[in-house]
């Protein structure tokens, strides 16, 4: 039986909610919890932006980012991230399109970061996180984009900058 595509992202969405949540406890119960515990990077180039499609939730395109460190800025761990799960070098942040508060309360808060400064090739195959990565149309997003991550790349075209939300 083949599961519709728009079944499987909304089942996808809810496993990257979970995980979310998990991970928010998780940093909560050992003490890591913060003004922000994660970064979204907006990586464009060419009128283009880069998405990433995770194993654990395979049927839903995201930003590229993941959680703060302990001792890292956000502009550290967005660098960090991009390598992590794309393989392209960033040499620089070139801004903020806003700080966002989750689900979860002012403890569950996250920055959109965005950058056209890098260099490197994409990494060609899945890792253990990450199981597609792709560029797209800024113009023309994929249906099985994140909700909120679509939110997000439209107030970074429409110039947003420094915006505080609900994620």
């Amino acid at each position: 039986m083949r599961i519709p595509r728009k079944i499987w992202m909304h089942i996808s969405l809810f496993l990257v909610g979970a995980a979310y949540a998990a991970r928010y406890y998780l940093f909560n119960a050992i003490g890591r919890s913060g003004d922000l515990q994660g970064v979204r990077v907006i990586v464009v180039t060419e009128h283009r932006v880069l998405l990433v499609s995770h194993w654990y939730a395979p049927g839903v395109w995201t930003l590229p980012g993941g959680g703060i460190n302990r001792d890292e800025t956000p502009q550290e761990a967005a660098i960090r991230e991009v390598r992590e799960e794309t393989g392209l070098m960033v040499h620089s942040i070139a801004g903020e399109v806003g700080t966002y508060t989750g689900r979860l309360g002012q403890g569950d808060r996250l920055k959109v970061l965005y950058t056209e400064d890098f260099s490197g090739p994409l990494s060609a195959g899945p890792n253990l996180e990450i199981m597609r990565r792709s560029w797209f149309d800024l113009a023309n997003l994929p249906d099985q984009l994140s909700p909120a991550n679509r939110r997000r790349i439209e107030a970074y075209k429409a110039g947003v900058r420094g915006e505080t939300a609900n994620w």
